[in-house]
């Protein structure tokens, strides 16, 4: 009986022995969590800077695409008045070939009604 007295202590110290070794190991595991918090407080920033550039970045672009919805509109209206205006242009040319027309008619035709006057009233007297 006396060596198991003297076997209890022993297997104590064993158990003693472990409990420090882990506990040494975890000690060495855990020096490093204050130098993670601090990383992770930094990438946490960071997320929150880039998630506010992110939301300004689409703010922008959707600026930019009402300002392309505006140009494109005013792109079209623009080449709407530029049809309009070559229409009338058109029309203008077509009126002042006619109206030029008529008055070279009118005037050709006043020349003949002379002409044929003066030989009417040059044929009458003789």
């Amino acid at each position: 009986m006396n060596e198991r007295v003297s076997e209890v202590p022993d297997e104590n110290s064993k158990l003693l022995v472990d409990i420090q070794i882990q506990l040494a190991r975890i000690e060495k595991t855990l020096e490093v969590v204050p130098t993670l918090a601090a990383a992770v407080e930094t990438v946490r920033e960071i997320a929150r800077n880039a998630d506010q550039s992110s939301k300004s970045a689409h703010h922008r672009v959707d600026m930019l695409q009402s300002a392309k919805e505006i140009a494109d509109d005013a792109l079209r209206k623009a080449e709407a008045a530029l049809a309009t205006q070559k229409a009338q242009a058109e029309d203008q040319k077509w009126f002042k070939r006619t109206f030029y027309g008529a008055v070279i008619v009118g005037i050709a035709g006043g020349i003949v009604a002379a002409v044929w006057a003066a030989i009417k009233l040059g044929g009458v007297s003789s």
